[in-house]
């Protein structure tokens, strides 16, 4: 997966609405059929805002992401915010990495051929990163049509606190955060990125506001 740059607004809207949403307009022919996912995400940061648009300042977000509970075929993601817009790169983890990495074994991240792997080392050895809050959601998201552009929607959002070696089992106890009858979209606009842009934000550590 390459890296993704766009603009995000989020917001929480009601279950009236999002049926209103997914009717005529999502779901119509000429649209393209929602795509459906449960994700995991084990942040490298125990404060999380789950609305992150609403955070103006420009940081790093490393997590890592486990789609449809596949252990066995994992990524770390690499969320960048600069100026309003987010950039996100990935790099592919198998499990005895993942778990290699959960014991605090990270050496072997310091010369890999992945960019955001290399990064990760840096800001676990030079500013402590550690394994933080876990949070899984069902995401269901359609492509609009003719563009790059994307809505999002966000159910049943659950997390857990101060977990660490056993953030990848499947019935991983979680509280729900997402009040009922509620749920989170998020559009996602395209933004078009020069090259040269691309390998200064897979390198470059956030600056401090």
């Amino acid at each position: 997966m390459g890296l993704e740059a766009y603009y995000e607004t989020n917001n929480v809207i009601t279950d009236k609405d999002y049926k209103k949403m997914i009717g005529p307009g999502l779901n119509s022919e000429k649209g393209r059929p929602g795509r459906k996912n449960r994700i995991r995400k084990i942040y490298f940061n125990d404060d999380i805002n789950y609305l992150e648009d609403a955070d103006p300042s420009n940081r790093d977000i490393y997590s890592i992401v486990m789609i449809d509970g596949d252990a066995e075929h994992l990524m770390v993601e690499k969320k960048s915010r600069r100026e309003g817009m987010v950039c996100k790169d990935y790099a592919p983890l198998e499990r005895a990495e993942c778990e290699r990495l959960l014991r605090g074994d990270v050496n072997w991240l310091k010369d890999n051929r992945y960019p955001v792997l290399a990064s990760l080392y840096l800001e676990i050895v030079i500013n402590q990163l550690r394994i933080g809050v876990v949070v899984e959601y069902e995401r269901e998201r359609y492509r609009l049509n003719g563009t790059e552009d994307y809505i999002e929607f966000d159910f049943s959002i659950r997390s857990v606190y101060g977990r660490r070696l056993e953030v990848l089992a499947p019935d991983l106890p979680m509280k729900e955060r997402l009040e009922k009858g509620h749920v989170v979209m998020t559009y996602k606009q395209n933004a078009a990125m020069p090259q040269f842009m691309a390998k200064v934000l897979k390198l470059a550590p956030a600056t401090k506001a």
